[in-house]
């Protein structure tokens, strides 16, 4: 799991978008699992998850959304979207369009971990959550890197998730990579990461 921090501003939600090959990069190169996104956007996102709370999602009852989805991946798990379903407890009648803000992120959720997928991209998965439900979501990313088979990139301003579940961090200021280590290399013990952060004049 590799944390994704910075100050607003600092690219974090650009930098994940554009490995998703959801926006135009104007520089640089992007590699995902051996392809350019922006060139082979079908072999990245078969095998890439992108979730954030901002994602646009059809107005369909929830269940029905899960089955149009599963039909785009061959590596869809039915029985894993049921148990995450009944985890983050989506109601399966339920309209898209009514469900709450942190409902609207455990869907999207769901809907990017279901298939499996080889590289997980959770820009702001937590947005909305309630106590109970962050843990729920941390209980799942634990399991999908228990596997060995997922890795995962995550951005959020709740630094305390960030720093519990990530084993590297990525520091962005400014369109910059500013650090780059493990976290334990990084943060330590005499620190948080958020005084950390402080201390690199990137919060």
């Amino acid at each position: 799991i590799v944390g994704l921090v910075g100050p607003n501003g600092a690219g974090k939600t650009t930098l994940l978008e554009a490995l998703a090959g959801l926006i135009q990069r104007d520089g640089g190169q992007i590699s995902v699992l051996g392809h350019d996104p922006a060139t082979s956007p079908v072999q990245v996102r078969s095998q890439l998850g992108f979730a954030s709370p901002t994602q646009p999602v059809f107005d369909l009852r929830v269940q029905e959304l899960i089955n149009l989805v599963s039909g785009y991946y061959p590596t869809w798990d039915a029985s894993l979207a049921e148990d995450i379903r009944r985890r983050f407890d989506l109601d399966p009648k339920q309209r898209a369009s009514k469900l709450s803000l942190g409902q609207g992120t455990r869907l999207r959720l769901l809907l990017a971990m279901a298939f499996r997928p080889k590289v997980l991209l959770l820009d702001e998965p937590t947005s909305g959550l309630d106590l109970g439900a962050r843990h729920t979501l941390m209980e799942v990313v634990l399991e999908f890197v228990e596997t060995g088979e997922t890795a995962i990139v995550l951005s959020s301003h709740l630094l305390s998730d960030v720093e519990r579940l990530s084993e590297r961090l990525l520091v962005l200021n400014r369109g910059q990579v500013v650090r780059d280590g493990t976290t334990d290399e990084l943060v330590g013990d005499e620190q948080t990461l958020e005084e950390a952060l402080v201390v690199w004049g990137a919060a």
